[in-house]
Formats: C-alpha cells, structure tokens, sequence
C-alpha cells in the first residue's frame, strides 16, 4: 500500500470525524456556556473599585456648620432628597429637591457633578441621603456627602418631628449578652439586568435601588422585638460592644469589614429580611445600599441604638454616635416654596478651607 494515499485517507476520515462530531446537537457550545452570575460579578466589580461599604471614611459625613459656611460658595451643592412637602416646609438656600428616583438622571444630564469640591445630600434624619450618597459613591461619585443627622441638625423644628421623636431609652437594662452565631455560608441572591459588564449591571441595579419608598422598609425596635423570627438581625458594632448587648437575637458583624466575599458576605440569608442596626442608623444606610444592590431584602432601623438606648449612646460612646441640642444648630430655612434648577451648568466659585468631618456613625 502507498504509505502517502493511506496518510491521506486516514487524515479526511480523522477531519470528517471532527466536523460530525462538532454538529451533533447534543453539546454545542451555546450549551456548555455557563450562566452568567450577575450578583458575583458586581460583588468583586464593588470590591474592586473603592470597597465603599468598608472604607474607613464611611460614613462620608459633612456637618451641618460646613455646609452653612459655604451657602454662598458655587463649588458646593446642596441636594435634598425629601418629598416635595417637606422641601417646601423649610429647606436650606440655593439647595434643590431631587427625589431619589432621578437623582442619576440629575447627575449624568443637569449638573457636572465634578465641577463642584463637595456634593451635599440631604434629607430629614440622614438615613434616606446616607443611602443615596452610598450608591453614588459606588458608581464613583466621590464628592458626595450625606450631611451628619440631616435635616434635623440644620433646625429644631424638623429635629423634633425626626431625632428627638425617635430617641429613648425603653430597652435600658433589657438588652442580651447571649451571643448568636451566623449562618453557614451560601449563595449570592440571583437577580438578571441584561448585562454583563460591571459598571453597567451596577447601574442598572443602583437604578432600581433608588426606586426605594423609605417608609415603607423603616421599622422600629418593637417591630424587631416582636417578631425577631422575621428577620436576620444584625448588630453592626465591634465585637466588644456587642458583648455589652445587643438586641435579642441579634448577629455580630464587624463594620467596615464584614461585608466581604473574604469575610461574611455569603452568610447573609436571601430568604429572610436582613436588618442592620449601627448606633445612629447612618452607618447603616451604607450597608443597605450594599444589600439593595447586590438582590437582598432588608429592613431600616432607623436611628440605630438612639431609639431604644439613648443615654447609654450619651454616655458611653463619643458625641457623634448620639443626638443631642449640641447638634441642632438653628440655621435658616428657606420657606418659600420651591427652589427652580437651573439646566445651565454650574461653574466652581473660589474656594472656602474647611475641615470635613469623617468618623463612624
């Protein structure tokens, strides 16, 4: 046999084995393509770029003394995030209403957010704006700032419909010291925008989270003590802390740490409401904009520890992580009626030195 023909005959057979085997139905290669993870990819696409829910600097806070000292300065922008209503029943000068919902819209299409030194957001406790200034870091606005207690730190006429109605001290000497251990680790929720790339599956999800009705998530400690079984309740304080008491069945993570793929991130139920309570509530609102983006349901405590322990807060803990009279600084409000936006871009004044304030909640 010619050693060169059988060579040739061996080879079309060897290829025509290739093509059949190829264009069988039965394992294409559309088939053997895995699922795309959408929560996996935007998890390491968060921690990759900026870690925001444990930077050391959250909660981003500027105060209230700040923000007065710069009304007149172009190169800072006031944001307020409040319903309509509650803008026009006071709101501070050259500030404008923005609801959350349209607050990407606002950045990308009415203002150059980088043009100004600092971004204000408000709103009447620091919990609804200490979320939105959460997913706008996230998407990369590092400008913004939630001013510390919102609202309530500007006037006492919205302190006392907010913080002072909120604050007390029912659980004094009630809390546990029983520790409780977190679940077993398991899986990111599942969720699908259509994409794939990182930035944008956060913008579409950070889309979707700022649809949020803040009431409508907001509980109280009664609710929790009621119906603890309800809910993953999570207590955002150091170890040491939580060892002193917590709320009954409450699960110890660190802040600024645990909400990590290397840390406890995977022990986050996704069949349960997942509340997490800090001493004021602001911390939190960061770790709620985590959750909202990555598919959790969770559930706001709002103003943390102040609503159950308040003197314990004054007592024990530094002055930031309590509300009091030495918060509210009075300074006017704007009460007539709303304020128009300009559709001019806005152009940086002269700059006035400041020194911001940073620290937990």
């Amino acid at each position: 046999m010619n050693l060169f023909n059988s060579t040739i005959k061996y080879s079309g057979i060897l290829m025509l084995a290739v093509l059949l085997s190829a264009c069988s139905g039965s394992d294409t290669p559309a088939e053997q393509t895995s699922t795309i993870n959408e929560a996996e990819i935007l998890l390491h696409y968060l921690e990759e770029n900026g870690d925001i829910v444990n930077h050391p600097s959250v909660p981003f806070f500027i105060n209230a003394e700040e923000v007065h000292n710069n009304l007149r300065a172009t190169n800072y922008h006031v944001i307020d995030v409040r319903s309509a209503r509650d803008f026009s029943r006071g709101h501070i000068e050259n500030a404008v209403n923005i609801q959350p919902e349209n607050i990407l819209d606002y950045f990308e299409n009415r203002i150059e957010p980088n043009s100004f030194d600092k971004v204000v957001v408000v709103c009447n406790n620091a919990h609804l704006s200490g979320y939105v200034v959460a997913l706008l870091r996230m998407l990369g606005y590092d400008n913004t700032f939630n001013m510390r207690f919102g609202m309530s730190a500007w006037h006492d006429d919205i302190a006392r419909r907010f913080w002072y109605a909120n604050l007390s001290d029912d659980l004094l000497g009630k809390l546990e010291t029983a520790p409780h251990p977190k679940k077993s680790p398991g899986k990111l929720p599942n969720f699908s925008t259509g994409k794939t790339n990182g930035y944008e599956i956060l913008r579409a999800r950070a889309q979707k989270a700022l649809t949020i009705n803040w009431e409508e998530i907001s509980i109280d400690f009664m609710d929790v003590l009621e119906e603890v079984e309800d809910y993953y309740v999570i207590n955002y304080w150091p170890q040491a802390l939580y060892d002193q008491g917590h709320l009954p069945g409450a699960i110890q993570y660190n802040p600024k740490k645990s909400f990590h793929s290397n840390e406890d991130i995977l022990t986050l139920p996704t069949d349960l409401p997942i509340i997490v309570y800090c001493f004021t509530g602001q911390n939190a609102a960061y770790a709620f904009a985590y959750l909202a983006l990555l598919g959790y349901e969770f559930r706001s405590l709002d103003y943390g520890a102040n609503s159950f322990i308040h003197q314990t807060m004054i007592s024990t803990q530094p002055p930031g992580r309590s509300f009091t009279p030495m918060h509210v600084k009075n300074f006017p409000l704007i009460k007539a009626g709303l304020e128009n936006i300009s559709t001019e871009r806005s152009v940086p004044s002269e700059k006035v030195e400041v020194t911001t304030a940073q620290g937990g909640c």
